[in-house]
């Protein structure tokens, strides 16, 4: 059974971005990259919102030639893995290994997590919600 994972860098007061949609504040150092990475390394499906898809699909394109090794790490981590975005709103998903879904079923999810050989992570304050 794969364990169903909500992990999230935000702010004391539970934000993830700034009132301008950044979380640039919230970058983390090589360390606590490389925590995160181990953290993810066994998720094996990412469930998203339309916002935190778009904000994470950058790891499907990002030039890594120039980047350190913990960036590498995690964008191979993260391209390897399925994705399941829930939106109404988006026409479609631009990755590899992503699918869309209009509407988010629960029992979907726990299928999902009784079948599924990897661990499941949540991505988004408000899909986690």
């Amino acid at each position: 059974m794969a364990k169903l994972i909500y992990s999230a860098i935000m702010s004391l007061d539970g934000y993830v971005a700034d009132e301008e949609g950044n979380f640039d504040w919230a970058e983390p150092d090589e360390e606590v990259h490389a925590f995160v990475n181990d953290l993810e390394r066994n998720i094996g499906t990412y469930l998203y919102g339309r916002r935190m898809y778009e904000v994470m699909v950058a790891w499907e394109t990002m030039d890594l030639a120039d980047q350190p090794p913990f960036i590498q790490d995690f964008a191979k981590i993260w391209r390897a893995a399925d994705k399941i975005v829930y939106s109404k709103t988006l026409e479609m998903v631009s990755s590899d290994r992503a699918r869309l879904e209009r509407d988010f079923e629960p029992e979907d999810v726990r299928q999902l997590k009784a079948t599924g050989g990897r661990d499941i992570s949540v991505g988004g304050p408000d899909l986690a919600a």
